[in-house]
């Protein structure tokens, strides 16, 4: 997996680089050169309110603009804080050892090149974007040469066994959560749910009665577009085809015991009461079967990846000399 990619938007050109939680946007535009006042050091770098307004103005590229001043500040720390991630990585690429040549920076120059296609949009992208292609190329250099720091120190560590896909902890949708990934299940699902008004015995009553009605021969369909509270209730409680392991391990655990045509007794949930009736029941192909797989392995590995670059970049921050002169 890629860390960092390249967004060509018309001509408005943003470097994004993607770590984990950590987004660092480069966009020198109109903010670019309005201050040098400095906002933070980090070890024996600056971080000016130019570098800080710029990636705001990045941001709002794509968002809503801040509500009010709060949000305004908060929005600040959070810019604030990706900047100083980004030179503390930086930094330790380079205490690594960790080189970029100048063919990659040409290959990566070259990519985008390509998609803006006329050289005519290239000269606007930079003109608009307030780099010279030197400093277009340093900004290149830079997200190359965190990319190779995270795969050095995260990416090439965090590996995703067998067991944590089988096991008892594995997540919802694969083979250990529910013994079943190779498997959908068509489903209907009525919901009581306990709120203030309906304490739990009241909801369980209701359940209840509920379940003995469907046993006697009343319809699902229309006793769930009545009587359930969740969002389906209008379909008459048609989940659609779920794989085991995509609802809650109650109903999840339910529906393992089912046969086709029956409806289950009243399960409690943190919601409340459920009643599931399994309707179909179908094998996923391999092909279907190895995507499931896949998708819950990158679950695992996405989550992984996370916790490993948090702990990372606390260790960077405890160990380097950040000063904020706001503070």
């Amino acid at each position: 997996m890629n860390a960092s990619r390249l967004r060509v938007a018309g001509f408005g050109f943003r470097v994004i680089l993607l770590t984990a939680d950590c987004l660092l946007l480069t966009v020198p535009a109109a903010f670019a050169g309005t201050t040098d006042r400095m906002v933070a050091i980090v070890n024996d770098e600056i971080v000016t309110e130019s570098d800080v307004l710029s990636q705001m103005s990045a941001l709002l590229h794509d968002e809503d603009p801040p509500a009010d001043a709060a949000q305004a500040r908060q929005m600040r720390q959070a810019v604030l804080q990706r900047l100083i991630d980004e030179r503390l990585i930086i930094q330790e690429a380079k205490r690594m050892g960790l080189t970029v040549g100048s063919e990659e920076v040409a290959e990566r120059l070259r990519d985008i090149r390509a998609r803006l296609e006329r050289d005519e949009d290239y000269a606007a992208m930079l003109k608009e974007s307030g780099l010279t292609e030197e400093q277009l190329k340093l900004k290149l250099r830079q997200q190359l040469l965190v990319q190779q720091a995270i795969d050095v120190k995260i990416r090439s560590r965090v590996v995703v066994s067998p067991a944590e896909l089988t096991g008892p902890d594995a997540p919802a949708g694969s083979a250990g959560a529910s013994g079943q990934a190779g498997e959908e299940v068509l489903v209907q699902h009525l919901l009581i749910r306990v709120t203030k008004e309906r304490p739990a015995d009241q909801a369980s009553a209701l359940a209840t009665q509920l379940h003995d009605r469907l046993r006697s021969g009343e319809s699902f369909e229309e006793l769930a577009r009545t009587h359930s509270e969740d969002p389906h209730a209008q379909e008459g409680g048609r989940l659609g085809w779920v794989r085991h392991g995509e609802l809650l391990p109650e109903l999840d655990e339910a529906l393992l015991a089912l046969h086709t045509g029956e409806c289950s007794a009243p399960i409690k949930s943190a919601l409340g009461f459920h009643l599931v009736k399994v309707l179909q029941r179908r094998s996923l192909s391999e092909e279907q079967a190895a995507a499931s797989r896949r998708e819950v392995e990158q679950r695992v590995y996405q989550d992984k990846f996370a916790k490993a670059m948090t702990q990372w970049l606390q260790e960077l921050r405890r160990r380097a000399y950040i000063q904020l002169m706001d503070e």
